[in-house]
């Protein structure tokens, strides 16, 4: 009866006692959840490190543009200054043309007005020639442009006729010159059409 009582107590704990079999496979679980922790690890010290050297070089980048954009606007200042230089010239510029374009109109209206009614101006051959001495065109050089004749409406700088000129033929006070041509062009005093025109003959 010991005898059996012995063998069931063997028998038990046999049963409640692990077997070497079951230390193992424990051992190993154990071994593979260490080397996964520690893969786990390494991966997320590389990601780390990964995003450090990015960080690092953005940084860089940015600094580098940084001083790019402030290199860019030393240059681009004085191209500012010329601009703006360049745009106050060309408007003055287009007020001097509208000012002038004005004055024109005026003098073509009141030309239109006065035009009919003003008497013609007429010179004698000896004025003419007086009005040679002071004034000496050069020859005509290229093609023959269309001929102008008295009533002509005239544009451009016209010239003051010299004042000597004027003191010996009255009728010329204040009245302007051009030259076109080889020909000589007189306008009176508030005129833009042609009063008399003196070939070169």
């Amino acid at each position: 009866m010991f005898t059996s009582v012995m063998a069931k107590a063997r028998s038990l704990l046999d049963r409640i006692r692990p077997g070497p079999s079951q230390d193992i496979s424990d051992a190993g679980s154990e071994r593979r959840g260490r080397e996964a922790t520690g893969a786990i690890l390494a991966l997320f010290s590389l990601i780390v490190i990964v995003a450090c050297v990015g960080a690092a070089i953005a940084l860089t980048q940015i600094k580098s543009l940084r001083s790019e954009v402030v290199a860019l606007h030393r240059e681009l200042a004085p191209l500012k200054e010329r601009v703006a230089q360049l745009d106050q010239a060309e408007k003055a510029r287009r007020q001097a043309e509208q000012q002038q374009d004005a004055k024109d109109k005026a003098a073509i209206e009141r030309s239109n007005r006065i035009g009919e009614t003003q008497a013609a101006l007429t010179l004698s051959s000896e004025e003419i020639q007086q009005i040679k001495v002071y004034i000496k065109p050069a020859p005509s050089i290229g093609a023959p442009a269309d001929a102008i004749k008295v009533g002509d409406f005239v544009d451009g700088a016209m010239i003051p006729l010299p004042s000597p000129l004027t003191e010996k033929i009255p009728k010329l006070l204040g009245a302007r010159f051009t030259i076109r041509n080889g020909v000589i062009i007189i306008v009176r005093n508030g005129s833009r059409r042609v009063d008399a025109v003196l070939g070169p003959n």
